[in-house]
């Protein structure tokens, strides 16, 4: 019986010592989403498959237009900022008990979804259907632009460094 309880017991110390980075190494870990910003009508296949990976499937329809499917995941991206948080949990008192449930919650990121791409002859998209990203809201669009004049403002201010050399000026 007491052998049973000290196996017991350094398994569940295993456990713990084995699973208490799960949640950070999944935080950082994950794919990067499509830029639907570069995937549009009019736009080249070479673009659209640096976003989205080769096709999953390939459809040939007539006079050499296709459709291609294209599957990927939302919603978990490698986030360095959940990383620390979770590190910075792990460190305090009730990162050890959190991490099931850290780990629970990083499992659960994301989801995946489907795409299908109509394409002409010339390899240009002519059509899009399947997921596409909610549109981005006013509060974005205004703190975005605020952020750009800050940030315009901030280069014009700023004087560039002139050059001095050790040499005389050449005659």
């Amino acid at each position: 019986m007491m052998t049973f309880r000290i196996l017991t017991t350094m398994c569940g110390l295993y456990a713990a010592i084995v699973l208490s980075g799960c949640s950070i190494g999944m935080a950082l870990s994950g794919n990067k989403q499509p830029n639907f910003d570069l995937i549009s009508v009019g736009a080249p296949r070479n673009q659209v498959e640096a976003e989205f990976g080769h096709p999953s499937a390939m459809n040939e329809l007539t006079a050499g237009i296709q459709e291609a499917t294209y599957k990927y995941e939302m919603g978990n991206s490698p986030n360095t900022g959940r990383a620390w948080m979770y590190g910075y949990a792990w460190l305090t008192i009730i990162g050890i008990l959190g991490e099931p449930i850290y780990s629970l919650i990083e499992l659960n990121m994301g989801h995946d979804e489907e795409t299908r791409i109509v394409y002409g002859p010339d390899n240009r998209v002519l059509e899009i259907h399947g997921y596409t990203p909610p549109p981005v809201s006013k509060v974005v669009i205004e703190s975005e632009s605020s952020q750009e004049k800050f940030i315009e403002r901030r280069q014009k201010s700023q004087s560039t460094p002139v050059e001095q050399s050790g040499s005389p000026p050449a005659q």
